[in-house]
């Protein structure tokens, strides 16, 4: 399923980053995995599982630390409670979550939590009927 989201988040992460020609490397390497999410999900969904990748990220940092499971799995026990099957569309915003992740831990300069946080912004503007 393809939305049409490049021009709604592009236009949220100009907003937040400035042009793209001046994004960090490691924002430039992320955007493109945060597409496929929302891209994969369409805006309602999208909005299900960023708020939970949202909430692992925080319970990841949260943690910090301690011996815990990981990013992987506080996610997982966040999807856990939408009953999150494993259809092709929700497969590819999985491993499109960890791929940013993984990212995200390679490049400390990375503000993952912010890149997610333009990603629910651009699907709520685009759930909101215009005019209300």
């Amino acid at each position: 399923m393809t939305h049409d989201m490049e021009h709604s988040l592009y236009v949220h992460l100009r907003e937040r980053f400035g042009d793209e020609a001046g994004w960090p490397e490691a924002t430039v390497l992320i955007v493109p995995y945060l597409r496929i999410v929302v891209d994969a999900l369409g805006p309602e969904d999208a909005v299900t599982f960023l708020t939970a990748v949202r909430g692992a990220l925080d319970e990841e940092t949260a943690r910090a630390g301690t011996i815990h499971l990981g990013f992987g799995a506080h996610l997982w026990s966040r999807l856990d409670d939408v009953s999150w099957d494993g259809s092709p569309a929700r497969a590819s915003a999985w491993e499109a979550a960890l791929a940013m992740h993984r990212l995200a831990t390679l490049m400390p300069s990375a503000c993952l939590a912010g890149l997610v946080d333009v990603g629910l912004r651009s699907c709520r503007t685009l759930r909101v009927p215009v005019g209300r």
